[in-house]
């Protein structure tokens, strides 16, 4: 008699293949912080507001209760990677925001300019009742990379003196 129960992952190859891709955004991210953003790249950054560690403004949080969608391409300050996160000062309404974001809390980062994505399986804090949505996220993942170049620039901010949000409803189909 066969036993069908699955091989335990002994290995934990998914969580060592996320860490992997962190350390990937972490040392992009850093490079950015150091030089500047290269070319045309600029990054889109979805992070999860009520993880663990994330550090910004009440009146953010209100606005933005689960997640938050920041682009950094034009108009940010005192950008700074440490190994497990980053800090960066962006304009909300003219109002300048402090946020600190653990890499852990990362759900998506997107740089358009070479339609280059990743989803990451971050620890969704939901409230009760709540159910995890896998494949939503997945969906947003591949709208995103659909986007023609002509499309990501309307959907980029734009030179000014103000940092920008960016709601995920603007990647779904209406």
């Amino acid at each position: 008699m066969s036993d069908t129960t699955p091989p335990k992952d002994i290995y934990r190859y998914a969580d060592r293949a996320q860490a992997a891709l962190l350390a990937m955004v972490r040392d992009v991210m850093r490079e950015a912080a150091e030089n500047g953003l290269a070319g045309d790249h600029h990054f889109y950054l979805t992070f999860y507001t009520q993880a663990d560690e994330v550090e910004m403004s009440d009146r953010l949080r209100a606005t933005h209760p689960q997640e938050m969608t920041i682009v950094l391409q034009n108009q940010y300050d005192d950008l700074s990677v440490t190994e497990d996160g980053f800090t960066i000062t962006l304009s909300f309404n003219n109002t300048p925001e402090s946020l600190r974001i653990p890499f852990a809390a990362l759900s998506k980062f997107y740089d358009p300019s070479v339609a280059f994505g990743l989803m990451f399986d971050a620890e969704i804090p939901l409230e009760d009742g709540q159910e995890r949505n896998e494949d939503a996220l997945i969906n947003d993942i591949l709208e995103a990379g659909a986007l023609t170049a002509e499309e990501d620039q309307d959907l980029a901010p734009q030179k000014s003196e103000t940092g920008e949000v960016v709601s995920l409803d603007s990647f779904r189909d209406k």
